[in-house]
């Protein structure tokens, strides 16, 4: 077989054509890392593979959406050591601890400290539900404070001046920031229309029966925190005060229940410029919910009412209740819960995590986030909003410049 002059040299140059657009497509879908360069995130060890439909920078924001719960109470432990990693390279934005990660004193802060070192251009969300009475994630039997209930706090004479109140949750403030933590995941402003609740009333958790009482006594939980440079998250709207059912167990109907006095205290708080963010909860209410039986946490309704200028006017973090509570997991699988909950207008979605325990949790959610924004299921406007607000909030944190009000 004879070869024309000058075509093995041509063969030669499509050769290595080929062999660059093979190596081309190959570099496309090598794995990105999810921190910001400029934000000082290191090459992450649970980055994802974004294609060439999420940039680096998309995928660092999806991470500030997700906030955690993990196994175990030392740094060897694999659920400790899974979550740092995903601290440190953006996977996931926030964590927080439930009893399961509590031991003493010692142990806490050493753990806390482990989490807060991870280093990330934006610190992450260290959150806790710290409300005093029956829930209280640090117990009087570990070495830690005892705090009375919201309900024994608004509605007893000698501790229900706003005051009294604000010194009451200073003492609990200043334990937290001690320990490290940057987020209590309260106060509870639900009003108690319904004293019979049995997540709510039943449980001591609201401050009492009427807005008067328990905006006043919110306001006090509040104050308190931010002088201690805590951020707070009101909870649970649009108001879980007047339901019969627990939404830990299945979705709570407020439908022939709800009042409109249940949204005051948020209105009062927002007006006092003491709202950093408001816990939307798993309720379900046709002026809420965008379908029947759709949870106002999964529904761009109640998103819309607390943003819009002729709702509540509120610019601050939205973020969701644990979407590992039955009223969720009954219908929908976490991936599922997690893109509806963003795509609804909710800013950070929480999951507990506890029965399931998986390690690589928060990287199975960013990676459900940032398919849906590949498949146009999320759009990355909605999540450079979310970002924005996060990054609001952790620049105060950043700066102790959390506002304070009466």
């Amino acid at each position: 077989m004879s070869f024309r002059p000058g075509l093995v040299p041509s063969m030669a140059l499509a050769f290595l054509a080929v062999l660059c657009l093979a190596t081309h497509v190959l570099v496309a879908h090598v794995f990105v890392t999810v921190a910001l360069s400029k934000e000082g995130g290191g090459r992450s060890t649970h980055a994802i593979d974004a294609g060439d439909c999420a940039s680096a920078r998309v995928s660092a924001m999806i991470g500030q959406t997700i906030m955690v719960g993990f196994a175990g109470r030392r740094e060897q432990d694999p659920g400790v050591r899974a979550v740092v990693a995903q601290l440190r390279d953006g996977t996931v934005g926030g964590v927080i601890l439930f009893p399961n990660n509590i031991g003493d004193r010692a142990q806490l802060k050493a753990l806390i400290d482990v989490l807060r070192s991870a280093p990330s251009g934006l610190p992450p969300f260290i959150a806790v539900d710290q409300e005093g009475g029956a829930v209280q994630r640090l117990r009087a039997r570990r070495g830690f404070e005892w705090f009375p209930s919201a309900k024994l706090v608004g509605e007893n004479p000698s501790l229900d001046s706003q005051e009294i109140a604000e010194e009451i949750y200073a003492q609990m403030a200043a334990e937290l920031a001690g320990l490290g933590f940057n987020m209590n995941l309260g106060p509870v402003v639900d009003v108690n229309t319904n004293p019979n609740n049995p997540v709510i009333g039943a449980r001591g958790r609201s401050f009492g029966g009427t807005s008067d009482i328990v905006s006043p006594m919110a306001a006090a939980f509040i104050n308190a925190h931010h002088a201690a440079n805590i951020a707070t998250v009101a909870k649970h709207f649009p108001g879980h005060g007047s339901s019969v059912v627990d939404s830990h167990r299945t979705l709570a109907d407020i439908s022939q229940t709800w009042q409109e006095e249940e949204l005051d205290p948020y209105r009062r708080l927002m007006l006092q410029g003491l709202l950093d963010g408001v816990m939307m909860g798993h309720l379900y209410h046709p002026r809420f919910s965008d379908l029947e039986d759709l949870p106002a946490s999964l529904s761009a309704k109640a998103a819309a009412l607390l943003r819009r200028s002729d709702g509540l006017g509120f610019d601050g973090v939205i973020v969701s209740d644990d979407m590992d509570m039955g009223a969720i997991v009954e219908a929908f699988s976490p991936e599922e819960a997690a893109v509806r909950a963003i795509r609804a207008g909710t800013d950070i979605v929480i999951f507990s995590n506890i029965e399931r325990g998986d390690p690589d949790f928060g990287v199975r959610l960013h990676q459900a986030l940032v398919k849906a924004v590949c498949d146009g299921r999320l759009g990355e406007a909605r999540i450079e909003e979310a970002y924005r607000r996060i990054v609001r909030l952790k620049g105060q944190l950043k700066t102790s410049t959390l506002p304070r009000a009466w």
